[in-house]
């Protein structure tokens, strides 16, 4: 029992110690701090269980977590953006498309893929919760000018509050800001 209480004693100068004797005001910053930071892990752990890989074909129906801007008629979630087409060559497109992850905050280019018709694969992290939305814009030569089609879409939940709509807007305004080149593409 001696031991039990020399122990005791010495936990005051321990970590557990110190934190029992901290006042609140310490206390409460540091919970809360730690509990967003296991939230944290936990959100990029079930990111990582719902990764998608390749580019959909089309947004669920009803879904409120997803846009899609396209020229084939499955733009869904897209408001009143018009379809995105320029006087560029593939490759022109492909590396604007990939200084736009690039430069973006809390993005990343995952894949890109094919030839005659890329598929770039990028993740976008929200701010905060660090929520991974899945981004895919397709490029392809469709009467001498570049056809891009976008998706964007959320992991996880049922709703991304308007997320991928914002998102896309500005990736939108972005491409259409771009001097292209005016060459014809061809492929």
């Amino acid at each position: 029992m001696g031991n039990f209480r020399e122990s005791d004693e010495m936990s005051e100068d321990s970590m557990l110690g110190k934190w029992k004797s901290s006042p609140p005001y310490v206390k409460w910053p540091a919970a809360i701090i730690a509990g967003w930071i296991v939230l944290i892990l936990l959100i990029q752990l079930m990111n990582s269980m719902s990764a998608t890989s390749s580019m959909p074909t089309e947004c669920d129906e009803d879904s409120m977590n997803c846009f899609r801007l396209a020229h084939d008629g499955t733009s869904y979630a897209s408001g009143d953006l018009a379809a995105l087409k320029f006087n560029a060559t593939l490759d022109e497109a492909q590396i604007v498309v990939e200084n736009w992850f690039d430069e973006g905050f809390l993005s990343s280019v995952v894949s890109v893929e094919g030839e005659e018709k890329i598929v770039i694969h990028g993740v976008v992290h929200t701010e905060f919760w660090f929520f991974a939305d899945d981004v895919f814009i397709s490029m392809e030569c469709n009467g001498g000018q570049v056809e891009l089609t976008l998706h964007s879409q959320s992991r996880l939940g049922k709703s991304d509050l308007g997320e991928n709509l914002r998102r896309m807007t500005g990736f939108h305004a972005d491409m259409t800001a771009v001097k292209w080149s005016d060459s014809a593409c061809e492929g």
